[in-house]
């Protein structure tokens, strides 16, 4: 039943495939309850809320939302809530990831919003008695255009009244020269809370009569539970319960530290587990790929190698890295008799719901996932399994139970990068032309679809042939920003200037040389003016490296320069242009840009997860590196699309381009080429 005032429904998965697409190939989470959902309600009071099943975990999605609405409808923002990620509330959604939010779901709440704008109009029409051409909207009014003192506001438009209109595919969307509120600097609408605290993550949520668990973990990787002795821990201060649920063990207490105190007491025999190291990686990948997908092929390889003038091979390495979002998983579940609320920090509330479902074997309807606010994920909370882990303890408890990781919790229960071997073979003539270009990148792991993101060359190469394997892997491994996306440019990146080294070019011509894409020569050229790049065959010895990339749909070029000292490097300076099409908050953009620096910064210097025989040795900040606000390079971010495409992904695009141009500028600076990530570890 429509609420009171105007609801604009439509589909509930706008542009998404309904059965293919990452989301599906990792979670099979495919199948909306409903084919469609209300997505705006203007209400009688006049204010606008919107809904959307993504999350807000800092890529600032809730505040381009707004602004999109409240361009559509000529409201400020301040008249404009959005409601997010709960699934009792919310348009059903695949997830938070793939850079999604604004090309898919902004566009269906701009449609919405100009659906609404559109039936103001006729109401406010009949109450003028004027025609709709001759009236416009501005500041929450229907006004006539030739005495805008004869208006109605929103508010006197639906007084007492309850309208349902449908989404208007053909609604005729604001245009760039029109915009009021998009295209310009908005700040976040969501900081305040956030900076005061007064923002709510699932740690946060307390409930009437809730146990804080805290859960006995495997010895190592894969390691069995045999035996377990919970008597001492059972007697302690503050304890309810030692629950047992299959291989679910956990100390349910009063309070976070009567809780931790039990479980140290807890003795339990483990047998088994993963064998092997962190050294044994790259010889793993290389003898267990399996599963080849063929992402580009054209032409006859073969035979362009064959007659080829200059051939070049080389192998990249990248290891498993953290995801390290700042706030640890953490949910908390209740029961009220056979209905179940979780509230957790996943980017996927629609998917969690769903395994929830199953896993208790309720219908769907019986299971709310709330989404809070969430402090950081990159994909690793695409995998929440504190959510199903909260509602078995619950269930046994009778009570509210909260689960919430620790830090080293948090790296070892969630999933890593995949570590990655890339073979790259190309050919090239003597004037910088690359004829032949050959690939086969191994990633571990069972997902393949994740090695395929970036994996394709984007430079104009008769004879192509690029093949992702899919490998064995000691850790469990999941998304990461840019899924492969960053390792599989690392690697052709960096061959990409081995290239222009081995023929004396400068790198940015030998790139142009190459290229047909217009939109890839335009990020190029707009990075490399700001940048103030000089052309010379490298090395230089200035320090200074180029990258070119795509993500999302989006594209990228980014420069770098370098001051080296022994075995350290600093980054100064990084210019970074970007092309996601119509661009909705400038100051969004480039935020998402520059965080996408600074952790495409930790990945190419510093990060690498150690592991022996199952057990990860760095899982904590003190001996997992990441830039600290010390290492942070001026950052400056160039907005080279065009308002006349459509919008694409601003939050991943810009790490895959920051390892390959931080290692050419290393061999620019030193003449050491470097093709093993983290590469401060690999410095002579």
């Amino acid at each position: 039943m429509s609420e009171p005032g105007l609801s604009i429904v439509g589909d509930i998965a706008p542009g998404f495939p309904a059965r293919s697409g990452y989301g599906t190939r990792a979670y099979g989470n495919t199948k909306p309850a409903d084919p469609k959902a209300c997505w705006l309600v203007v209400r009688p009071d006049g204010r606008v809320t919107a809904y959307a099943g993504k999350v807000e975990y800092g890529q600032n999605i809730r505040t381009g939302f707004a602004v999109e609405v409240a361009e559509e409808l000529r409201l400020p923002l301040t008249d404009v809530e959005i409601v997010l990620g709960d699934t009792n509330r919310t348009p059903w959604d695949m997830g938070t990831f793939g850079s999604q939010s604004t090309a898919r779901v902004g566009l269906q709440l701009r449609l919405a919003a100009a659906t609404a704008r559109e039936t103001l109009l006729e109401l406010g029409s009949d109450r003028l008695d004027l025609p709709r051409e001759e009236l416009a909207l501005a500041d929450g009014r229907v006004a006539y255009k030739s005495d805008p003192e004869r208006a109605f506001t929103y508010s006197e438009l639906l007084a007492e009244k309850t309208i349902e209109r449908e989404i208007d595919e053909a609604a005729q969307l604001t245009e760039p020269r029109d915009f009021t509120v998009m295209g310009s600097d908005v700040h976040r609408i969501d900081a305040e809370p956030r900076v005061t605290g007064r923002a709510v993550y699932s740690q946060d949520l307390l409930r009437p009569r809730m146990l804080f668990a805290r859960i006995l973990r495997a010895s190592s990787f894969g390691a069995r539970l045999v035996e377990i002795d919970s008597s001492a821990a059972e007697q302690m201060p503050g304890v309810v319960s030692v629950a047992r649920d299959g291989d679910l063990v956990a100390v349910l207490a009063s309070d976070d530290e009567s809780a931790e105190r039990a479980l140290s007491v807890v003795q339990a025999t483990w047998e088994g587990g993963t064998k092997g190291s962190t050294v044994d990686i790259p010889g793993l990948l290389a003898e267990t790929k399996r599963d080849p997908i063929a992402v580009q092929e054209t032409g006859d390889v073969e035979q362009a190698f064959r007659r080829a003038e200059n051939v070049l091979q080389a192998t990249y390495y990248a290891p498993h890295i953290s995801n390290l979002p700042m706030e640890p998983r953490a949910a908390v579940a209740e029961w009220q008799g056979d209905r179940l609320t979780v509230w957790a920090g996943t980017q996927r509330p629609f998917g969690l719901r769903t395994e929830l479902a199953g896993m208790f074997r309720i219908p769907e309807a019986d299971v709310r996932v709330i989404s809070m606010e969430i402090g950081g994920g990159f994909g690793t909370k695409s995998w929440y399994p504190t959510g199903s882990e909260a509602a078995r303890l619950a269930r046994i408890a009778g009570r509210p139970v909260r689960v919430a990781y620790t830090r080293q919790e948090d790296c070892t229960e969630g999933t890593f990068r995949p570590a990655a071997l890339i073979e790259i073979k190309s050919a090239f003539r003597a004037d910088g032309t690359i004829t032949a270009w050959q690939c086969e990148a191994i990633h571990a792991g069972p997902l393949g679809h994740i090695a395929q993101r970036g994996a394709e060359t984007p430079y104009a190469i008769n004879d192509v042939a690029v093949t992702v394997y899919c490998a064995r892997s000691l850790v469990r491994v999941g998304s990461y920003r840019s899924l492969g996306g960053a390792v599989n440019h690392f690697a052709r990146e960096s061959h990409i200037d081995e290239i222009a080294n081995t023929l004396a070019i400068d790198p940015l011509e030998l790139r142009m040389r190459n290229l047909s894409q217009p939109r890839y020569r335009r990020v190029l050229a707009a990075a490399a003016s700001r940048f103030g790049w000089q052309p010379g065959a490298v090395p230089t010895r200035r320090g200074v490296g180029l990258s070119l990339g795509e993500d999302v749909g989006s594209y990228v070029g980014t420069c770098v320069e370098l001051a080296l000292e022994p075995r350290e490097v600093r980054v100064r300076r990084v210019v970074t242009a970007i092309d996601c099409g119509l661009v909705v908050n400038p100051e969004g953009v480039r935020n998402q840009v520059e965080g996408s620096t600074m952790m495409g910064l930790g990945a190419a210097l510093y990060e690498a997860i150690e592991i022996s025989d199952g057990i990860v040795l760095n899982s904590g900040l003190s001996r997992y590196q990441v830039p600290r606000i010390t290492d942070t390079p001026q950052i400056e971010v160039v907005l080279a699309g065009d308002p006349g495409d459509p919008s694409t992904g601003a939050g991943e695009p810009g790490l895959v381009t920051v390892a390959p141009a931080i290692a050419n500028g290393i061999f620019d600076a030193t003449a050491q080429r470097i093709r093993e990530l983290p590469l401060k570890r690999q410095l002579r």
